[in-house]
């Protein structure tokens, strides 16, 4: 049986980061935790279930030395390619994958 790592497209990278999401057409942003990324995508850790192929648009909060203590986020359009409920030790609920169709930079 071939793992789901080797399946992907593109390689993953893991990261502990703080993130935060909306559905699409909201401006309701739920706080999450990012697992690992890629050039295709990225897993998320959240206390909400995320229907499979529902639309989201994920903030990335990242600090550039040059910025002198100025933010800048990055911004993803994304599709839920799966959410797994997870064990209650865990301290959030799911994990979430998710597919980008598009970066933003702001």
């Amino acid at each position: 049986m071939t793992r789901y790592d080797e399946r992907r497209k593109h390689e993953r990278f893991d990261l502990n980061a703080s993130m935060e999401y909306a559905f699409h057409d909201s401006d309701q942003f739920y706080q999450a935790r990012m697992c690992n990324y890629g050039k295709g995508g990225m897993c998320f850790l959240t206390g909400e279930a995320l229907e499979p192929g529902a639309d989201i648009y994920i903030m990335m909060e990242s600090f550039s030395p040059d910025a002198d203590g100025v933010e800048f986020y990055d911004g993803y359009l994304a599709e839920v390619r799966w959410c797994q409920k997870l064990l209650p030790e865990n301290g959030n609920d799911f994990r979430v994958g998710v597919k980008y169709y598009q970066t933003i930079i702001k």
